[in-house]
């Protein structure tokens, strides 16, 4: 025996006999494993109390299952001697070994299932964190399914059966282990252990019996309650939110159901302005009506399309005052609604429209409709509460904005006021407009009880305004005189050809491309073969090249290139006699190192010749190398200058004599009530000669800069305008224009300075105030004296007259008389024969015709020079 185990109660370990008494061994063995597993007891214990002290803990998996169980394989290993000294127990050793194992497995299954428990203690313990995620309507959906297929009161009473049915299993499994391990003989412990496993899988597939009917009757009423649910949410009214524009229902709809923007999206800059991100910024509630409670996407398009159109409303009243300093403006409005987009069917009912504020995402704003039935159900509740208060876009007292309902005696809507008010007005902005409850009209004239903003008073006296004064001089856009065409061709004896221009004018400038660097000068001419007809003497042309000069200059230059233009021409070309050929040419024209420094393209005129007249010589040379030459001239012809139109209320300029432009602007009258003049392109509106008057009475300074000036062509010339305010009678009364040369300029010579009054402009008080001239400030800059220079027009270097040569003298000779005889006898007079003296009196006469036509031809010939070379 075990020395481990103590002995059991009634045993005698002195006595021994023949025969040993099995059963009496077993149940001192059973006895001393249930003394080794719990403690001793206070009173007797029974053997069946022993099994379950073994059992229960192994079964019921208590706090002490670990224990226990380490407990009972020490026990099993303590018997093993035991089992080899006595085999006839080693089936309860079996049996206990089949258990031990079988607790194993739970052991296992509860640490799974433990595992289990804390993976969702882990998932619960963040459950907090989601109060601030917003619910969907498709979670929403997902969660009503799982609370329809298992709600808590059938979740907890099926697992509190199925919890019922397990223990109802385990203690069933431990009384029969303990019925077989108390009742069964050793030779039938094995039918013990076979009954326990048929037992256990008897219970086992009770148990999924059991399991499976719940399920299925879960799940199937589950289903039908989400099919119930289903069939009431599809018979739900659906509606469309006015923010996010997506369909919704009382039933999806909560405080966060809704994502939107503040701000309409902008397509210019491709964000919304709210947040510049294309993610929604705001979250609430769907609404399936516009409403102004708060900034929303889709409400500006609405409201932009009333307020932007003439066609879809009516203005009844209206105030409006601006902030000189900050340029806010404060405003509210009444009228009636024709219809909420241009063009689009007009309103069935009579609708009041009122707008208070700017609307703008930014900006406090309302913007709201009624009907005659609103009216009388707005009328009970005022009548209540006498809170007659529409909207008021701030509680500041020095800058609002507000609308009001005003009551009668008896509590009756009969009127709406309009308040606005800006910081820098003494006095507010107040308007009431009488309506009609029953119509939901105007039912009177609008009553201006208050007048708020800057307004002036009328002069006692006209303003005197200084003389222009201007600096430079003064460019003429006429042409100095017409281009010469009279000269003449320079040739050489042998060269008998004659150079005349095709084209009218003889030149023109840069007729398809510009350049700061040079001009282009185009022109067409003829080159005629002046060799008589049958005289087989025909002209080679080889090269045609070109020189320039300004008139007054001593000789000629070079141009920068030659060419002809006719591309299916070349040279050298042959001309047969009395025929001509016509060529169009090209030349560049160089510009000075200071022209060029100016950067000037001109089209169609020579920026070359802009002082003078520019001549071209044409030089033509055949292929003996004999030159002629023919003279072609140039005149800058101007564009018309700007001058004064019938419209300007002012014209100021000074001419820039080196670029031949000329620097101005225009002051013109604007056609339009919110704007009073325009200069330069810019027109000044009422609010900014407000402002302007604003910041004279802060400060005291009377000539204000406009701050639009400009300096114009890169610091070429520069100009700035300055508003001239009366302190007295509060306003602008006049402008002062300067005008000069740039920073570029290294000295300023030229400039204006002039003045413009100021016409009528704003809400004037009728009373009369003397008035105050503007203490001026601003001068125009010291000018140095300009003196223009002359420029020659026109010299005789080029004139050239082809010499005439002298008539040939026709001979006569005194025939001596003869008589009629002499002559019939065929005598000569003479000496001379008849004939002869005949054919020469016929030749004499051909001479002297031959004389004067070359008389008459060599009129148009050029003379020949010593050297055989055309000058």
């Amino acid at each position: 025996m075990n020395p481990s185990l103590p002995p059991y109660p009634g045993s005698n370990s002195q006595k021994s006999g023949p025969e040993m008494d099995y059963h009496g061994m077993h149940r001192d063995i059973v006895n001393g494993v249930a003394d080794a597993l719990t403690r001793q007891p206070t009173r007797a214990a029974s053997l069946t109390d022993a099994v379950s002290n073994v059992v229960d803990p192994l079964v019921n998996n208590g706090q002490a299952i670990g224990s226990a169980l380490q407990g009972a394989m020490q026990v099993l290993d303590s018997l093993s001697d035991i089992g080899r000294a006595l085999p006839f127990i080693a089936p309860a050793f079996v049996l206990f070994k089949i258990i031990i194992d079988l607790e194993k497995k739970a052991q296992d299954v509860d640490a799974k299932c433990n595992d289990l428990v804390e993976r969702i203690t882990f998932m619960l313990s963040h459950l907090p964190a989601l109060q601030r995620v917003e619910i969907m309507a498709p979670t929403r959906q997902v969660s009503t399914l799982l609370v329809a297929l298992a709600s808590p009161t059938e979740t907890n009473s099926r697992y509190a059966h199925r919890m019922k049915m397990t223990r109802l299993l385990k203690l069933s499994s431990r009384r029969m282990v303990e019925a077989s391990m108390l009742n069964s003989p050793s030779s039938n412990t094995c039918n013990s252990t076979r009954i326990l496993a048929d037992s256990v899988q008897q219970n086992h597939a009770r148990l999924e019996g059991i399991l499976l009917e719940n399920v299925s009757s879960a799940i199937s009423g589950g289903l039908k309650n989400l099919a119930l649910e289903f069939n009431a949410l599809e018979a739900e009214q659906k509606f469309v939110c006015v923010q996010c524009e997506k369909d919704f229902t009382n039933y999806t709809n909560g405080p966060l159901a809704c994502s939107f923007h503040r701000s309409e999206y902008d397509s210019w800059k491709k964000h919304y302005p709210c947040c510049s991100t294309k993610h929604p910024c705001q979250f609430g509630a769907h609404r399936a009506k516009h409403h102004c409670d708060y900034p929303y996407g889709t409400f500006f398009p609405r409201a932009w399309g009333v307020t932007r159109y003439v066609d879809t409303r009516t203005e009844w009243a209206s105030v409006r005052d601006t902030n000189l300093e900050t340029d806010d403006e404060q405003s509210a409005y009444v009228g009636q609604l024709l219809r909420w987009v241009s063009r689009g069917a007009r309103l069935e009912e009579n609708t009041i429209i009122v707008i208070v504020g700017r609307l703008w995402y930014q900006s406090p704003y309302y913007f709201n409709t009624f009907t005659a039935k609103e009216l009388e159900d707005i009328t009970k509740s005022v009548r209540l509460s006498r809170r007659t208060l529409i909207y008021r876009t701030s509680s500041n007292e020095n800058e609002f904005a507000m609308a009001e309902w005003i009551l009668s005696v008896s509590g009756k809507i009969t009127a709406i006021r309009l308040t606005a008010k800006a910081a820098t007005s003494t006095n507010p902005w107040v308007r009431v407009c009488p309506i009609d409850l029953s119509t939901c009209t105007k039912s009177g004239d609008i009553l201006t009880t208050s007048e708020g903003g800057l307004r002036s008073y009328v002069p006692a006296s006209p303003y005197v305004l200084p003389e222009t004064v201007s600096f430079g001089p003064i460019l003429n856009d006429e042409q100095t005189r017409a281009p010469r065409t009279n000269f003449k061709t320079r040739t050489t004896p042998t060269l008998r050809v004659i150079l005349k221009s095709m084209s009218d004018p003889p030149l023109e400038a840069n007729p398809q491309f510009a350049n700061h660097s040079f001009d282009y000068l185009v022109g067409k001419f003829s080159i005629f073969n002046n060799n008589a007809p049958g005289s087989l003497n025909p002209i080679t042309i080889s090269s045609i090249s070109a020189a320039y000069r300004l008139v007054g200059d001593p000789e000629y230059a070079p141009v920068k290139e030659t060419k002809l233009l006719d591309h299916d021409y070349q040279l050298p070309a042959t001309i047969d006699p009395r025929q001509s050929l016509t060529l169009n040419f090209q030349v560049l024209v160089p510009r000075t190192e200071e022209d060029v420094k100016l950067a000037v393209n001109w089209w169609n005129r020579a920026f070359v010749a802009r002082n003078r007249p520019v001549r071209i010589k044409i030089i033509v040379e055949d292929i003996e190398g004999e030159q002629c030459s023919l003279v072609m001239e140039y005149v800058f012809k101007p564009l018309k200058l700007e001058t004064r139109q019938e419209s300007d209320l002012g014209f100021f300029f000074f001419d820039n004599p080196q670029t031949f432009t000329r620097n101005y602007l225009h002051v013109e009258k604007v056609n339009n009530k919110d704007s009073v003049i325009k200069i330069a392109g810019t027109e000044l509106t009422v609010k900014r000669l407000k402002q302007m008057v604003y910041k004279a009475l802060k400060t005291g300074k009377t000539d204000m800069d406009l701050e639009i000036g400009q300096v114009k062509d890169d610091g070429v010339w520069e100009w700035s305008a300055w508003a001239l305010v009366d302190l007295s009678c509060r306003r602008v009364y006049a402008f002062k224009i300067m005008m000069h040369e740039g920073k570029k300029a290294p000295v300023r010579r030229m400039g204006t300075l002039g003045y413009v009054p100021c016409p009528e402009y704003g809400d004037v008080i009728n009373k009369t105030r003397p008035v105050s001239h503007a203490t001026e400030s601003i001068k125009l800059p010291p000018m140095e004296p300009y003196v223009a220079p002359e420029y020659i027009q026109d010299d005789n270097l080029d004139d050239f007259k082809p010499p005439v040569p002298p008539k040939p003298a026709t001979p006569t000779t005194e025939a001596p008389p003869t008589s009629a005889t002499s002559l019939l006898n065929g005598a000569t007079v003479s000496g001379i024969p008849a004939d002869l003296t005949n054919r020469l009196i016929s030749i004499d006469i051909s001479l002297a015709r031959i004389a004067d036509a070359l008389e008459r031809l060599v009129a148009v010939l050029p003379a020949a020079s010593v050297n055989g070379r055309a000058h």
